[in-house]
């Protein structure tokens, strides 16, 4: 088995992101895109955390917003470490494909990038229903320090936990993140 990164966690806090902050990391997550890839032809979010800034940047963009199911994580504890193991549902979207090929410019977006193998992993299931002129561009909120593999952009470079408005609030005191003033290009 492949060693997998290891997310960073200095347990100094729990970033929460509020719905202003997320509200405000995807209109710069569209400002930069948009400047840098003048037209998004697919968008794609990967569940479940990466469905609702999907659907956010898909409205700006004028896209339909996919989903494709991954998982990671063993379970939503706090603090977890990742598996190494990245399971990838990828029948349902493959249906809705037929045999039609994605063509352009693929927008994947999750909400973090802990370690980077949920983007290496879909990447490489993304391959086979690509067309030759396609091309992979990816988005997250937060990107942890740990991580072996970046986005080609983030909003938050963060190592600690990061709660998010779709999940269930911790039980432990949080901190809230702050509003974003700019988005980092890692590609």
């Amino acid at each position: 088995m492949t060693r997998t990164a290891q997310r960073v966690f200095e347990h100094q806090r729990i970033w929460r992101v509020t719905p202003e902050a997320l509200s405000d990391a995807c209109l710069l997550l569209f400002a930069t895109i948009s400047r840098d890839h003048p037209k998004v032809d697919h968008l794609i979010g990967i569940a479940n955390g990466g469905v609702a800034p999907a659907r956010v940047l898909a409205g700006r963009l004028g896209v339909k917003p996919r989903t494709v199911q991954a998982r990671h994580n063993a379970d939503d504890g706090l603090y977890r470490q990742a598996t190494g193991r990245v399971t990838v549902d990828f029948d349902a979207f493959r249906r809705t494909l037929g045999r039609r090929k994605l063509d352009g410019t693929i927008l994947v977006v999750d909400d973090i990038c802990g370690s980077g193998a949920t983007l290496r992993k879909l990447r490489n299931v993304l391959t086979p229903v690509l067309a030759p002129d396609a091309r992979v561009i990816t988005a997250t909120l937060c990107l942890n320090t740990g991580a072996e593999t970046c986005p080609d952009y983030s909003v938050w470079t963060v190592s600690d936990w990061v709660s998010f408005p779709w999940e269930k609030r911790p039980d432990q005191p949080t901190t809230d993140m702050p509003i974003p003033d700019r988005v980092t290009s890692h590609a």
